[in-house]
């Protein structure tokens, strides 16, 4: 009797299934009706939206970069921006493969969620989706050609990357992430701020960008670098045509914008970006470059300990203390060593660990003051305050970071 019911289970289960099969189109796009939205730019002119949707092209056989366009639309709110897409070209906007979101400068004055109400809504938008803003107009961000990447929104996702994060680089942030602690009880929240750099660096005084246009007399390996990644033509690279003076940038994201109540308050430069990380995020391999009287030392650091507790006392005054181990070993030095130096990479003398502890401690502290004069609360300690002193958390909520005294330690250790 039991088998004889196992097998009824199974057909109806099967019988299911078929039906399902049938009649579903597994959410199948019609690329010729639909446009597959790569990355969003909102900026805003008064109570005005302007978004930015950076769209894939299908095309048959494509061959090298993705073919994108940039499409701009207006709306009192980005419902209706994303409307006028359809409107204009007959194309209805999906969301469901955006993967950046980029606030322009005017848009970051004002409250991020008058925005990104819409895409916590909508539910074909993923959580992971990052977040960015940058210094100017999100529009011309999107439209930038990089000698990297011809997609200005992939080149930026590359930089936004994990493997960034853990190495110090960049502070990402994404949808679900910047919500939880904006909505939370600091208010509070940060994202990784994009900025626009020309691709050659000056030497010796004179600009890294060809005095011949056409690329006849410039550097072989800059051409075929910029002409090969800018998704130009292959017939333009043999003479060096793919190389066109200042036409393409680069992206830099190692600073980091300071949020309150969703609205940009301060920002953390490169420097104090890094010492953000040695505190809230895991490092791996993350280079860290100092100077000494005698020369200056590259270290790798293998792995970090950090450890933030929120200490209380009666007479109304509050402490943070910071604590960062480091384990790293020797990378590089700005002066050549003997061959045993070299060999043994992973021996780093004392009098450089604590050398390279008081620079990183130095930093940690004016990180935590800079976010704490913004009234930013990037270390989540209202949060902590609430839950794990519960009995100040009333008196202490709404000026905390006035109060709040910063004592940072930090320890290296070498890897042997």
């Amino acid at each position: 009797m039991h088998n004889r019911n196992t097998v009824r289970y199974y057909l109806l289960l099967t019988a299911v299934l078929f039906f399902l099969f049938i009649s579903n189109d597994f959410g199948l796009v019609d690329v010729e009706k639909t446009a597959i939205v790569m990355a969003v730019g909102i900026d805003r002119e008064d109570d005005t939206f302007i978004i930015t949707s950076q769209i894939a092209i299908p095309e048959e056989k494509q061959q090298g970069a993705s073919k994108t366009t940039q499409m701009v639309s207006r709306g009192k709110t980005v419902a209706q921006a994303f409307e006028e897409i359809n409107d204009k070209t007959g194309w209805y906007p999906k969301l469901v493969f955006c993967r950046l979101i980029l606030f322009g400068e005017k848009a970051a004055e004002q409250n991020l969620f008058d925005a990104l109400d819409f895409f916590l809504r909508d539910e074909y938008v993923s959580d992971d989706c990052l977040l960015a803003v940058c210094d100017g107009v999100a529009k011309d961000f999107l439209n930038v050609q990089t000698p990297t990447n011809g997609v200005s929104s992939i080149a930026v996702q590359t930089l936004l990357s994990a493997h960034a994060e853990r190495v110090g680089a960049v502070m990402p942030n994404t949808l679900r992430e910047f919500s939880a602690t904006s909505a939370g009880d600091s208010k509070s929240g940060y994202l990784p701020v994009v900025k626009i750099q020309t691709p050659q660096e000056e030497v010796g005084g004179e600009t890294g960008e060809p005095k011949n246009p056409s690329g006849s007399s410039g550097d072989s390996g800059s051409s075929g670098t910029a002409s090969g990644g800018s998704g130009s033509s292959g017939g333009q690279g043999q003479g060096g045509q793919g190389l066109t003076s200042g036409s393409e940038k680069v992206f830099v994201v190692s600073n980091t914008a300071l949020f309150k109540n969703g609205k940009r308050v301060g920002e953390l430069d490169k420097a104090q970006t890094f010492a953000f990380g040695a505190v809230k995020t895991d490092f791996k391999l993350a280079p860290y470059t100092f100077s000494t009287d005698e020369q200056s030392y590259t270290l790798t650091i293998k792995h970090n300990d950090p450890k933030i507790k929120l200490k209380m006392s009666k007479n109304g005054t509050a402490k943070v203390k910071i604590e960062v181990v480091m384990t790293a070993g020797i990378s590089d030095f700005s002066k050549a060593k003997n061959a045993n130096q070299v060999r043994d990479a992973g021996a780093v003398p004392k009098k450089v660990l604590q050398t390279a502890a008081d620079k990183l401690e130095k930093q940690i502290k004016e990180t935590v003051l800079t976010a704490n004069e913004a009234n930013c609360d990037v270390l989540g300690l209202t949060d902590t305050l609430k839950k794990y002193h519960n009995k100040y958390f009333n008196e202490y909520k709404k000026d905390l970071l006035s109060r709040v005294s910063v004592e940072v330690k930090v320890k290296f250790k070498s890897v042997r």
